[in-house]
């Protein structure tokens, strides 16, 4: 009985690797999915992996980034800036924005809150904006 070889043999990926420097062009060799040419990875309507050079990109975007520790409610409104900012170009991940965000929170509790208006201040109207 005639054995097939791995040139003949159906159940292995129809993929052709190219050829490269000192090794010659060869099939994938793994088994295709059943009733297909190919194997999962390079089945055709598997979507493909993005292009290397933009995943380094997003890796490099996705780095530590320095913000500061806010200590009043200007640097508090700073730093939700930046986060705002990175969440919305996608470059912070959203597990760890939500965990700042929680942070940031909890920092704006802890600030003392800001002086109320005296009531000179209300006479004057310097201080509408604080109770309209």
């Amino acid at each position: 009985m005639h054995q097939p070889t791995e040139d003949e043999n159906p159940s292995l990926c129809h993929y052709i690797f190219p050829a490269t420097a000192g090794k010659p062009a060869h099939r994938c060799g793994s088994p295709a999915l059943r009733g297909q040419h190919f194997c999962y990875y390079h089945h055709p309507t598997r979507r493909r992996v993005a292009n290397p050079n933009e995943r380094a990109a997003r890796r490099v975007a996705r780095q530590a980034f320095d913000i500061t520790l806010p200590h009043s409610r200007p640097e508090l409104n700073a730093t939700l800036s930046e986060i705002i900012v990175r969440i919305a170009a996608n470059r912070i991940d959203l597990r760890r924005a939500g965990l700042l965000l929680l942070a940031l929170q909890t920092a704006a509790r802890n600030l003392p809150n800001p002086p109320l208006p005296t009531r000179r201040q209300l006479a004057s109207g310097m201080g509408k904006s604080l109770h309209e």
